[in-house]
């Protein structure tokens, strides 16, 4: 996450001392083992600023610190400063047919307790149900760390209110889905796409010690298809908040119809549905409904002719939608979520040849096309990035939110 410096004047002392004290936590979550010095240096806070901050953070049980154990130079050893990852915790709900889950997360991302809520196809019911399971896990893990609940659904949504706009694979349209949900919950609700959890989840989750991505695309490829953009380190939003959903991009003008109301939709080829329908088709089955993804990836791996048959063209199509966000977007990485990263080492060599016939070598040269590394999990560890992101970046400042990634630096309030 870049961290942008900038000084307001007309803020409140006590808006002040929480965002110094976000900028401190921001810069620990960002540097493990970070020593109190260090963090003067980087946050520009003068160190008896940084040690009274420190101090405060460290009796309310929200940093810890310890000797660092090897230290070259001379004089007294630093000590370095961590989370305590299970200080502030999230709660996520990923809301899918037949799937819907409800976790609890600690700052690491570590799941400690999980529900699957069973599903009903009418909203009303559905969140009724999901209330009640936030409620009780609230009640188990005590109120008090719960920073706020994430929910990701497969369609687009209003990010703070959560009426769903539309989730054609739902078929829900214009449904009031968040004020059922919320109840009388004293909580922050945020409300997002699913693949654009799961690129935030990307980002928020990264391996320690990685180089940050900045331009990235997040794929994902269960019950529809559908896609979280990120350019210049910022989630792309447009201007009604459901900017890069590229799953209804046309690949073929006259081609099978989509639940969108459009023809030839990239899903309709490059997805699980699509996988399933392919499958059954060449295998001669009736109904391409009791097909999964899962077992026909298994019968690819068999060597199953009709399996590997309907995987290849799927992956075909997926390289032609890649091949259009590459000239869209110009990104550093693709990361594929979903059956397709669960088949990925049998499907990767096929899309780079597609790629390689369709999408000029420049746009090529700097991409590379990666499986995530928390499937199945990437929308519901989403859930929990996006209660997160909000904490460490934003703030009340009387009605002015701090830009996504933006960190404030506040002199004279501790």
């Amino acid at each position: 996450m870049s961290v942008t410096f900038t000084t307001r004047g007309a803020l409140q002392k006590s808006v002040l001392r929480q965002a110094n004290e976000r900028l401190i936590l921001n810069a620990v979550r960002n540097n493990p083992t970070i020593s109190r010095s260090d963090l003067s240096r980087i946050t520009g806070l003068s160190p008896s600023s940084i040690s009274f901050i420190v101090n405060r953070l460290v009796r309310r049980g929200v940093l810890t610190e310890e000797k660092l154990e090897k230290y070259s130079q001379v004089g007294r050893r630093p000590t370095a400063l961590h989370l305590a990852t299970d200080s502030m915790l999230a709660i996520a709900l990923e809301i899918k047919a037949g799937g819907t889950r409800l976790a609890l997360a600690d700052l690491s991302g570590r799941f400690l307790r999980q529900k699957l809520i069973p599903w009903n196809s009418n909203p009303q019911v559905l969140a009724q149900r999901a209330h009640a399971a936030i409620r009780s896990m609230l009640d188990q893990a005590g109120s008090s760390r719960v920073l706020g609940v994430g929910v990701g659904l497969p369609g687009s949504i209003e990010r703070f209110g959560g009426r769903v706009i539309a989730a054609e694979n739902l078929n829900w349209f214009n449904v009031d889905f968040g004020t059922p949900l919320r109840g009388r919950l004293q909580l922050p609700f945020y409300f997002e796409n699913n693949a654009r959890l799961s690129a935030l989840a990307e980002k928020w989750f990264a391996e320690p010690g990685s180089k940050p991505l900045q331009d990235f695309i997040f794929v994902a490829t269960a019950g529809g298809l559908g896609t979280g953009v990120f350019t210049g380190g910022h989630l792309l939003e447009g201007a009604t908040a459901v900017g890069g959903e590229c799953g209804h991009i046309i690949l073929h003008p006259d081609g099978l119809q989509c639940t969108c109301g459009n023809r030839g939709c990239w899903e309709q080829y490059a997805s699980d549905k699509a996988l399933c329908r392919l499958y059954a088709g060449y295998a001669g089955l009736p109904d391409a409904t009791r097909c999964d993804a899962p077992e026909i990836l298994d019968l690819a791996r068999q060597g199953d002719e009709a399996a590997t048959r309907a995987l290849g063209e799927v992956a075909d199509a997926l390289a032609l939608g890649f091949a259009n966000l590459l000239m869209v977007f110009n990104p550093e990485a693709i990361i594929v979520g979903d059956f397709a990263a669960d088949a990925w080492d049998l499907i990767e060599a096929r899309i780079w040849a597609v790629l390689k016939g369709r999408a000029p070598r420049y746009t090529l040269a700097p991409v590379r096309i990666v499986p995530t590394t928390h499937a199945p999990d990437s929308a519901l560890l989403g859930g929990a990035s996006v209660v997160f992101s909000h904490f460490f970046t934003r703030f009340d400042n009387g009605g002015d939110p701090v830009r996504p990634g933006e960190v404030l630096l506040m002199q004279g309030a501790r």
